[in-house]
C-alpha cells in the first residue's frame, strides 16, 4: 500500500475516476501522482494483489455509472 496524505488521496481518487469513465483530467495531476507512487517516495505497508485492484476499480466504475 502506497501512503499518501488526505490531499494527495483526493487527487489521486479524481483522476483515477476520470480516467477510468474516460472524462478529462489535468496533466498536473498525472504528473503528481506518478512524483507520489515512485520508487523514491514509496513506504509500503502491505502488498496489493493486482487482482484485487483491478477487481476494485471495475466495481468502482459499474457504482458510478449506475448513479442517477
Amino acid at each position: 500500500m502506497i501512503v499518501l496524505t488526505d490531499d494527495q488521496a483526493r487527487t489521486l481518487h479524481q483522476l483515477l475516476t476520470r480516467i477510468l469513465l474516460s472524462e478529462s483530467y489535468r496533466l498536473a495531476d498525472v504528473e503528481d501522482a506518478l512524483v507520489w507512487t515512485s520508487p523514491e517516495n514509496r513506504q509500503i505497508l502491505c502488498p496489493f494483489d493486482s487482482m484485487w485492484s483491478r477487481n476494485l476499480a471495475q466495481e468502482i466504475v459499474r457504482e458510478l455509472r449506475n448513479q442517477p
